[in-house]
């Protein structure tokens, strides 16, 4: 090969090289460009998975709390037999040592930690582990029965405090205090009669219609907190 060639080539290589690392560069931009405008819309559907996930845990739940009272004359657990009764992880070792569950893993959603203990009785389990919230009757210890009306709220997200309506027919707007799996974005509820729903808060940072208008019941209810 020609002498010249060969310094042709080296008088080449380091503008190429330059011109690499440029298109590099600029393909570097544009794949963050691109993650930038598509991000909000990956992070929205992940979010709207894991409320899905949620609204899954409140069904079952729901439907388990329904079993646990068919077999126990009507009467829902209340954490009966426990240390804990009367607070949330008392109703789930209710349902965990009596082998309405499997594991704990669908008591935990959102931002609480998984319940990860070794205890055949699952007397480790804490209210860390929790994200619902239960109804109970007049006080924490006395059971709800299946008589309650199908609008009552029976699991629901933890961290904020419900004062159940006292009239039929009033309703109830939650404020939400931001200390829930969900923060402000809402809270996850399921209704004795099985329907189970993610209500968005609006602005304001209430979620309407936690307890409709149409819930006509006077009877004493109260809040199973963890």
């Amino acid at each position: 090969m020609p002498r010249n060639l060969f310094r042709y080539i080296e008088h080449r290589s380091p503008v190429q090289s330059g011109l690499t690392r440029i298109e590099l560069l600029v393909f570097v931009a544009l794949v963050l460009i691109l993650v930038a405008v598509l991000w909000p819309f990956v992070s929205n559907h992940f979010e709207q998975a894991e409320i899905n996930r949620a609204v899954d845990s409140a069904r079952t739940i729901n439907t388990i709390l329904s079993q646990y009272a068919t077999d126990n004359n009507g009467v829902y657990p209340v954490g009966e037999g426990t240390p804990a009764a009367g607070k949330s992880e008392g109703i789930a070792r209710n349902l965990l040592e009596n082998n309405y569950l499997p594991d704990a893993r669908v008591f935990a959603v959102g931002t609480t930690a998984r319940y990860s203990g070794k205890a055949s009785d699952f007397s480790d389990i804490t209210g860390a582990n929790l994200s619902w919230d239960f109804t109970a009757g007049a006080t924490p210890t006395t059971g709800l029965t299946t008589s309650a009306p199908d609008l009552l709220p029976i699991v629901y997200g933890t961290g904020e405090s419900v004062t159940y309506p006292t009239h039929p027919g009033i309703g109830l707007d939650l404020a939400l205090s931001g200390t829930g799996p969900y923060g402000n974005k809402g809270i996850v509820v399921a209704y004795k009669g099985g329907n189970a729903v993610f209500i968005r808060a609006t602005p304001a940072g209430e979620c309407p219609g936690f307890i409709s208008p149409e819930f006509n019941s006077a009877g004493p209810y109260t809040q199973i907190k963890p």
